[in-house]
Formats: C-alpha cells, sequence, structure tokens
C-alpha cells in the first residue's frame, strides 16, 4: 500500500505544478485603455468640482457631453481595430507560451505601438479641447479639481498590478548579518 501510495504523490508532484504554469491564460488586453479612451460622468464630475452655479452646471455638462460623443465616435471608428488588437496580442502570447522566445515581443510592441498612436493622437486632441473649454469656464480652483478628477478617473482605470510575496524576516536577518547591505562602508 506504501508504495503505491508513494508512486501516486509523485507523481501529483512531478506533474501538476507544470500542468499549472502550462495553462496560463492570455492577459485580458483593454485597447481602449491602452489608446487612453475615458468616459467621464458629467454628474460624478460636477458633484467633485463643487458647482453650484446652474449657468455653468449647464455648460460643464454640454462640454462633458460633447467630448463624450466624440470619444464615443473613436470608439464606433476604431473597433476592427481594436479587436485585431485583443486578437493580436492573444496569439502572440500563446506563441510566446509554446516557444518561449521573448526576442521577438520589441518588434510586436512597435506594431502595437503603430496601431494604437493614432488613436492615442485623436484621443488626447479631444481632451485638450475638454480641458481648454472648461479652463475657461471654471474657476481657478475648480480647474485645478477637474485635473485631478481626470487623473483619479485615468487611475482607477490602471490594471494592477499583481501583488509579489513579502520577503522573510529571517532573510533580511541573514543578509544583514553577513554583510549584506552596506558592508563595504565598515571600519575595522
Amino acid at each position: 500500500m506504501k508504495p503505491i501510495l508513494f508512486s501516486f504523490l509523485l507523481i501529483i508532484i512531478l506533474f501538476f505544478p507544470t500542468e499549472i504554469i502550462s495553462q496560463q491564460k492570455a492577459p485580458d488586453v483593454n485597447p481602449e485603455l491602452m489608446s487612453g479612451i475615458i468616459i467621464y460622468d458629467a454628474d460624478e464630475a460636477i458633484k467633485k468640482l463643487k458647482i453650484k452655479k446652474e449657468p455653468l452646471k449647464a455648460s460643464t455638462v454640454k462640454a462633458i457631453s460633447l467630448y463624450n460623443k466624440e470619444i464615443h465616435e473613436i470608439k464606433t471608428f476604431n473597433y476592427i481595430t481594436f479587436n485585431n488588437l485583443k486578437s493580436l496580442v492573444t496569439k502572440k502570447f500563446n506563441e510566446i507560451q509554446l516557444t518561449k522566445d521573448y526576442r521577438s515581443m520589441e518588434d510586436f510592441r512597435l506594431k502595437v505601438s503603430e496601431m494604437i498612436d493614432p488613436i492615442k493622437e485623436k484621443v488626447k486632441a479631444q481632451k485638450t479641447i475638454l480641458n481648454e473649454t472648461l479652463e475657461k469656464e471654471l474657476s481657478a480652483k475648480q480647474y485645478k479639481n477637474w485635473i485631478k478628477f481626470q487623473k483619479s478617473e485615468f487611475k482607477k482605470l490602471q490594471p494592477k498590478a499583481p501583488e509579489r510575496p513579502q520577503q522573510n524576516y529571517s532573510s533580511q536577518r541573514r543578509q544583514n548579518s553577513y554583510g549584506g547591505y552596506g558592508s563595504m562602508n565598515r571600519r575595522y
């Protein structure tokens, strides 16, 4: 009974981890985020900017709505490009998983950049138009809050980095006791 149990455990230990590693799925790619596309909620923006006067509220809502409309047009016009980019990234990821050849990534990054850069420029132009319009309409303090709001909205949409395991206290102590960091500065 023990040899059977031992061989079963050995098979699980040897083959199971390789199965997990080889079955990594392609990263979830959002080409719209890569191109800087953000749709703003006008009501939330007005709350964050603390706008009280109706004419100013109306002009702000109008500017944000116009921006959102232009961004939706950009998204619609580039729908095929976004889908091609998603499939291209998935295909390249799977290819790299099979071949373990990471040297072709630089060419791939350039290709992705060529696809995304024209869209980024259009989005950046619309963002500049929106910011110029709001700078004329809003007070200096409100405009500063608008810029903060823009940055926070962009930050919310950024993918979160995976958490890395923290280093053990014992390994830190070992580095320090054996002259790890700063051993060159010791005086004898």
